[in-house]
This record gives C-alpha cells, structure tokens and sequence, in this order.
C-alpha cells in the first residue's frame, strides 16, 4: 500500500519510520493522503514539463485551479501539483495564504496591489504580475484579513 503523508518538519521523520515498520509505503503521487491534524507545510512537490521540484511555500505567490488541475505560481515559473485546492486550505499557514475564490488561493506576502472593482470584487496584482480576482463570496473575508 502507498500513501501519501502530509506532517510537520518536526514529525514527518518520526511518522514516516513508523509507518515504513508497518509496511507502508510513501508516496507523492498517491491519491491516499495522511494528514497530521493542524500541520502546516513547509515544502510542496510541484512538476514542470518532466521534471519534478520541491517548491518552499514562501517561494509561492497563489495557487489556481483549472479543471482537475492546480497549478502553483512562483515569481518565474508555475508548476502543476497533485493537491487539490480544498486540501491545500487546510494544510497552509492561515496567517499567510487565504482562499480569494473558488478557485485561487494568494499568499498575502506576495500582493503588489489591490484594486476596488464595481459589485463587491477587488483585483489583485500580485508581485510576480499576475492578477486575481477576490470574488463577491470572498469579499468581505478578505477585506477583514487585510483590514481595510
């Protein structure tokens, strides 16, 4: 059986060895995921053409979702990783990135600009010159974790 494990720096040894004893395989592809409760991530596996890169997450300006795909953007790259965006709320630092709309996740670190549209939105610059938009379900969300 693969699995993959989703642990702080601090316990991922620990847990890893115990369940390597058992039998258990690791794996960052598999589609079965566990998740120690209240982790949050350091690093995330990212794939670019055929090439695979462990991304620090500091180095991350926002996810987006299109379809059945995540891509992660950098300042110079995007990368297509295997999370999907619901697992990735919960397993990143709240005090950082917050979900904007159902389908992009921002590091506020990352925000060159914020712009007030018409009906309840915002348009994000981020500092890598990519936009995004703070939807209408998000607005008041995000206004409130800026403070404006």
């Amino acid at each position: 059986m693969k699995i993959k494990l989703i642990a702080s720096d601090e316990h991922y040894d620990e847990i890893a060895n115990e369940l390597k004893e058992k039998g258990i395989e690791l794996s960052d592809s598999s589609n079965l995921v566990l998740t120690e409760q209240n982790a949050k991530i350091s690093h995330i596996i990212g794939k670019k053409d055929d090439e695979i890169f462990r991304l620090n997450i500091s180095d991350i300006s926002h996810f987006e979702s299109f379809a059945h795909d995540v891509i992660a953007y950098t300042a110079n790259d995007k990368y297509k990783i295997n999370e999907r965006l619901k697992n990735l709320v919960v397993i990143l630092d709240p005090n950082s990135f917050i979900r904007i709309s159902n389908s992009v996740i921002i590091s506020v670190d990352h925000i060159k600009s914020i712009k007030p549209a018409f009906t309840q939105k915002f348009i994000i610059t981020m500092k890598n010159g990519y936009t995004v938009d703070v939807t209408r379900s998000y607005y008041y969300s995000f206004k409130e974790f800026i403070g404006i």
